[in-house]
């Protein structure tokens, strides 16, 4: 019996879709047979213009790094003693004394390689210029 119901369905199934498709078909074609709209559109020059503008949520919290101090505005005229200026200069003089430290060791270093270098070398290396030279600076 199942058998039956599905052989019957399957019969019926492509003579509904045929119905249907001639329909539509002869719809499209009574569409298409129409005379064109009269309706016609003109162009219109826009009255309204958009600007988009994006800031960043923390914009004015990290417009400058967080290490730099604010610039000051007004102040009261100064008396006395400048605690921050006095800082100020003595951290300047504490990073340029360490600056010239760590050049003239990093110059004392290279120096020493090239003699390294020069002594490894046949002769004491003295047809190369290096040699010759940084003994010379020493």
């Amino acid at each position: 019996m199942l058998a039956a119901l599905l052989l019957a369905a399957a019969v019926a199934a492509p003579h509904a879709q045929d119905a249907a498709s001639a329909v539509s078909v002869d719809h499209i074609r009574a569409a298409l047979e129409r005379p064109p709209s009269k309706v016609t559109l003109s162009e219109r020059k826009p009255d309204f213009s958009v600007e988009t503008v994006w800031h960043h949520p923390f914009h004015e919290i990290f417009d400058s790094p967080p290490w730099l101090l604010p610039k000051p505005g007004w102040q009261p005229p100064g008396n006395g003693f400048d605690l921050l200026s006095a800082f100020q200069y003595v951290m300047r003089s504490a990073e340029n004394a360490k600056r010239e430290h760590d050049t003239r060791v990093a110059h004392d270093d290279v120096l020493r390689a090239i003699v390294a270098f020069c002594a490894a070398q046949p002769d004491g290396g003295v047809s190369i210029q290096i040699c010759s030279t940084s003994l010379a600076i020493r």
